[in-house]
């Protein structure tokens, strides 16, 4: 199988529609290395295999060219997840997150750990950690009637722990190579959480950064930002 390596490498990055010096920057090798291991004039150290098996979202068997579950593991868990999101629905408030998605939450972190830097995995439990921080802390504001201008409690936000989690994700999720949609929740979402825990360098960075054809960053900055500058925005 090993002969194939090359080949495999290959096929995979044209998936994924990567050239040989974005997989080379990604693995901090050269592109010269990845063309010879496509070319089978080279196989990259044994080191490396674990990385370029977690870059592609494979297991090392699948590298290989050996069938694998792992496909199928990661459905089940994202079926079940999908479950408990449409039982919960869109009802969030304090207390108001049901017993089985905490047990989700419990079943995607363990997923997480299984199939490190998979996309879809990390936006499941990102999207639920962000819900349980509204169940167990709330949103605190104080809206100013004269001014229009609502003002968000950073502290208080600032150390809820399961938002942390969720950004924590977020963030991973942005360098794993994930689909457009599963980027387009993670940085929808990352904005207004960024800013409601005064991350405001952050949020503001990351909504400008967007391209407004693919995901509207004039939509992303109001919610970037806090005070006159918000209003400014909207």
């Amino acid at each position: 199988m090993q002969l194939n390596l090359g080949k495999r490498i290959r096929e995979l990055r044209k998936r994924d529609g990567r050239t040989q010096e974005f997989l080379a920057d990604a693995l901090g090798v050269t592109s010269q290395a990845i063309s010879r291991w496509e070319a089978d004039g080279g196989y990259p150290d044994m080191e490396l295999i674990p990385a370029i098996a977690n870059y592609f979202h494979i297991s090392i068997d699948e590298l290989f060219g050996y069938s694998s579950d792992r496909e199928e593991k990661i459905k089940s868990v994202l079926a079940e997840a999908d479950r408990v999101l449409k039982n919960q629905g869109f009802t969030y408030y304090v207390g108001s997150i049901s017993e089985e998605v905490k047990t989700c939450i419990d079943l995607l972190r363990s997923a997480a750990d299984e199939f490190p830097n998979e996309p879809r995995i990390l936006s499941k439990l990102a999207q639920m950690l962000h819900f349980w921080g509204f169940s167990e802390q709330g949103l605190i504001s104080e809206y100013d009637g004269d001014s229009g201008i609502v003002h968000y409690d950073i502290n208080y936000h600032a150390q809820n722990t399961y938002w942390q989690e969720a950004l924590a994700a977020y963030e991973k999720l942005l360098k794993s190579n994930p689909s457009a949609e599963d980027r387009e929740i993670a940085i929808c979402q990352m904005v207004p959480l960024y800013c409601r825990m005064g991350k405001f360098k952050e949020a503001k960075a990351l909504a400008e950064a967007q391209n407004s054809i693919i995901i509207c960053k004039e939509m992303l900055l109001p919610m970037a930002t806090v005070g006159e500058e918000m209003m400014q925005y909207q």
